[in-house]
């Protein structure tokens, strides 16, 4: 793989590289308890939808603790597996677990800008970001850089929460995101900063619509968006 310093433009967010890192140690935790476990179920999918063929190359943005990375591991035909994040703390932890489980030979794991990836045009036959698209300043920008460093016929896949609804449904969930949420993650993670953050920047996010709008601005083709668990979360997906 070779390596390139695509330059001009400017770090995501910068702020939330430290934010993130003081809440890494609790974060699958939480992650886990605050959706009831659904969360892995919906990272499952997102690599279900990918339909990896053998020899892909696979980057996985916004890592994190590498559970996407992970996941795509499984699959022991996979030729190259990156995961990259701005979080070394983040970044320690999906260490860990990738030793724990086996995986580390098959992923390799990289400090680094979802707006400035270091990787030259072209190279990944899959690129996937689930619940990062938000926490990135520029939201179109992001998604230009994907797809710069998809093939032709390469595919960009996204998962990310939805803005809640007006129903009954979304007025629960509302409540959840400002209360429950941010309680429960201050508490256990010890930074309420970052989860008060988690439901505004979720209720800031574009609609579906808004997203796949984005990916057909920036060329790619046969796009659809996957609903899951009622509209909270979605697939996004778009061939170069």
């Amino acid at each position: 793989m070779n390596l390139k310093n695509h330059r001009g433009c400017k770090l995501p967010l910068p702020d939330n590289s430290r934010l993130f890192s003081r809440i890494a140690a609790t974060y699958d935790f939480l992650n886990h308890l605050l959706s009831l476990n659904i969360d892995k179920r919906w990272r499952r999918e997102l690599v279900r939808c990918a339909s990896a063929k053998p020899k892909d190359r696979i980057l996985d943005i916004c890592t994190g603790t590498g559970d996407v990375a992970i996941r795509f591991a499984e699959n022991n035909q996979v030729g190259e597996i990156v995961g990259i994040d701005l979080s070394e703390e983040m970044l320690r932890i999906a260490a860990h677990k990738m030793r724990s489980n086996g995986s580390s030979g098959k992923v390799r794991l990289l400090k680094g800008d979802a707006l400035n990836l270091p990787f030259d045009d072209g190279h990944f036959d899959i690129v996937t970001i689930a619940f990062g698209l938000r926490n990135i300043e520029h939201h179109r920008k992001g998604i230009c850089e994907m797809v710069r460093v998809l093939r032709h016929g390469g595919q960009l896949l996204i998962l990310e929460f939805s803005p809640p609804g007006y129903d009954l449904f979304g007025t629960c969930y509302r409540l959840c995101l400002n209360t429950i949420i941010p309680a429960v993650g201050g508490v256990i993670s010890g930074s309420s900063r970052a989860y008060r953050y988690l439901s505004s920047s979720i209720a800031g996010f574009p609609s579906p619509d808004q997203i796949i709008r984005l990916m057909k601005t920036e060329g790619l083709k046969k796009l659809y968006s996957k609903r899951l668990t009622g509209g909270i979360a979605y697939i996004h997906r778009g061939e170069k």
